[in-house]
């Protein structure tokens, strides 16, 4: 398990502690704090990552950008704050790697690499790619365009609704309705979710 800084308990609050850090700097007070949730913070990022050296690697990273967040955000209650800054960080690098992974089969990137050692993955890759548009199609087109601009163009939820000229909420909804949809459909055809 992660171990940042020698943890001392303290009987300082969360909110003392932060006050302090953004006054200050001192990482040493951060990382007192930061300690508290270590253990939330690397189960957060094990869910998302599901390996445990990335979210070691994704805690650490928190942890870097907890550096400069804390003293930029006005927090009122820190634990709710850095789950959800966690989260964010995740989710982030999971896009990051699908866009990777989508990039990684644009047809000219694979013309420059050569084939036969990559044979059996592409296989594989098509299989579940063939299931995902199979899928895909079978949405809502509400969803169908929701899902694809969040996930594979990358826009956030008011991007989306604002060039669909709809309420934030309701583009909240098709996403999570398409990406459940998604999955009872992939599952059907067997694809690993």
């Amino acid at each position: 398990m992660l171990r940042f800084f020698n943890p001392r308990s303290s009987e300082q609050s969360d909110e003392d502690l932060l006050a302090r850090y953004q006054a200050g700097g001192e990482l040493a007070v951060l990382g007192q704090l930061f300690e508290r949730y270590a253990e939330l913070v690397y189960g957060v990022c094990l869910k998302y990552c599901r390996d445990e050296q990335e979210a070691e690697d994704a805690a650490m990273a928190v942890f870097e950008q907890l550096v400069a967040k804390a003293r930029e955000h006005e927090v009122h209650n820190f634990k709710s704050w850095l789950h959800v800054l966690t989260k964010n960080h995740c989710l982030m690098q999971l896009r990051k790697a699908s866009r990777a992974r989508e990039q990684s089969f644009e047809p000219q990137l694979m013309q420059s690499v050569d084939s036969r050692h990559h044979t059996i993955e592409i296989h594989e890759d098509n299989g579940q790619l063939k299931g995902l548009n199979d899928c895909m199609e079978q949405l809502p087109e509400e969803q169908r365009q929701c899902v694809q601009a969040f996930y594979l163009e990358g826009h956030s939820y008011k991007e989306i609704a604002g060039f669909r000229k709809e309420e934030l909420g309701r583009v909240r909804s098709y996403i999570q309705n398409g990406r459940r949809n998604l999955r009872i459909c992939l599952e059907k055809k067997g694809v690993k979710v």
